[in-house]
């Protein structure tokens, strides 16, 4: 069977993208260092997940674990950054006929019906749909820093995911955007995980949003920035790895 996306969620957060797009002008931080964005475009990016990693699949089964993998075409060129939010596409959830909903997964439209004749087939069986079910998504970057998890369960698969509630493909969570710079090092993994209790026919994650053009600054650029602006210098603060984690934790202590 060929990778099914069932379309559009029922409902969506109504996220605006545009508060977190960096525009042409705009000054950022990046590692202590300042550039100013000269070209932005949007970026799309399909992760297909098998057994193997990030290769040609259809399908993934219940208690699928694919463990953590990356995918060297997501390294951006030099003075390019890439700012992507990862999704997931929702797979419709049914109850059968007789009221389970464990591994029920997509009830077949006939019911056997017995009449005088003896028993027949007929079409339009009734299913109730309940929900959407997708896969979790966990998330290293760079290789071996956990994020968006909880600080004192930072390898415990309960925390750190994301799933078609927390980030549906047609509408993806700002929240969990990450930055990607040159450098195989700071190449993200992922890791899918397929605790729904049954098939999910379309194993991708989905990368959203745009790449920017960095133009370095020196200290002559930020003066006449500075002045450009009536003495004021605004610029916006990047960090590609997110928060501290735990082993850099020390470096932010200061006791004066």
């Amino acid at each position: 069977m060929a990778r099914v996306n069932f379309g559009r969620t029922p409902t969506v957060r109504g996220y605006n993208p545009l508060a977190n797009t960096l525009k042409p002008g705009h000054v950022i931080q990046l590692r202590g260092q300042f550039y100013m964005v000269n070209a932005v475009e949007g970026l799309t990016f399909e992760l297909v997940v098998t057994a193997n990693g990030n290769t040609a699949g259809t399908e993934i089964s219940d208690g699928f674990d694919s463990g953590y993998f990356e995918d060297e075409d997501l390294e951006p060129y030099r003075n390019h950054l890439y700012c992507l939010i990862p999704s997931l596409a929702g797979q419709p959830k049914f109850i059968s006929r007789d009221g389970t909903y464990d591994g029920v997964g997509f009830p077949n439209d006939e019911t056997q019906v017995t009449l005088t004749s003896g028993t027949h087939t007929i079409g339009g069986a009734s299913r109730s749909m309940v929900g959407l079910i997708s896969p979790r998504v966990f998330l290293k970057h760079p290789a071996g820093i956990p994020r968006w998890h909880a600080d004192e369960a930072p390898e415990n698969d309960k925390t750190g995911y994301i799933d078609v509630t927390v980030s549906p493909h047609e509408d993806p969570n700002p929240n969990f955007a990450i930055w990607i710079e040159s450098g195989e090092s700071q190449l993200p993994q992922f890791r899918m995980v397929n605790t729904t209790g049954e098939v999910y026919y379309n194993p991708v994650i989905y990368l959203q949003g745009f790449k920017a053009r960095l133009q370095p600054m020196s200290k002559v650029d930020i003066q006449k920035a500075r002045e450009a602006n009536g003495g004021k210098f605004v610029y916006k603060i990047i960090k590609p790895q997110g928060l501290p984690h735990a082993g850099s934790m020390g470096a932010d202590y200061n006791p004066n």
